[in-house]
């Protein structure tokens, strides 16, 4: 009998603890919560309910971002170019000359068309003279010889009596074959010398 009164108490104090349970759960409202894009869905128990009292966390699961790296590779290419220039060359006659050759030893010499001298002076005057006659710098350009000579194209250039030898004309020297470029003031005392255009 003693046991089964201590069973009813036990009983009782147990239903006591629930209907208190419940009784505060009632009043303090009971939050149910549920994430779905955001959006927070609660429930509760209180017929008024103050969002203030309640903390939420929502840890928003994003969908993984795969990235996709193209991998590019630039391949230079060097290109080496040539230039090739051409000189066109005029086969001159054969000279015949055998007699004696302008040389800076020599100052003076008769050639095959008359009296020699050699002079040396900045053509570059002289050169654009001629360009503007027509020899152009592809036919005919200017150079130095190894022996000193200064010439235009294939030519010796020398200076000589125009009314003799016009501009541009050619004329047998004896260091080959020339081209009258300049005129002097030689040529008022003998119009058939030639001053040939040296380095010496």
């Amino acid at each position: 009998m003693k046991n089964f009164s201590k069973k009813i108490k036990i009983g009782l104090v147990a239903i006591f603890c629930a209907l208190v349970a419940f009784v505060a759960l009632s009043k303090s409202g009971i939050l149910f919560s549920k994430a779905d894009n955001d959006v927070i869905m609660v429930s509760t128990t209180k017929k008024s309910f103050d969002p203030n009292r309640y903390m939420a966390s929502v840890v928003q699961v994003t969908n993984p971002v795969i990235t996709t790296t193209e991998e590019v590779t630039t391949t230079t290419v060097k290109t080496q170019t040539t230039t090739t220039t051409t000189v066109k060359t005029t086969t001159l006659p054969a000279s015949t000359w055998t007699g004696p050759v302008l040389s800076k030893s020599a100052g003076v010499v008769y050639g095959p068309s008359g009296k020699e001298t050699y002079y040396n002076l900045n053509m570059d005057g002289i050169v654009r003279a001629m360009r503007s006659m027509g020899f152009s710098e592809a036919d005919y350009p200017y150079w130095v010889r190894s022996d000193g000579v200064k010439m235009l194209g294939s030519y010796v250039m020398v200076a000589a009596a125009y009314s003799v030898h016009p501009k541009g004309s050619l004329v047998e020297s004896s260091l080959g074959m020339a081209i009258v470029c300049d005129t002097g003031g030689f040529a008022n005392n003998n119009p058939n010398q030639l001053d040939i255009a040296v380095t010496w």
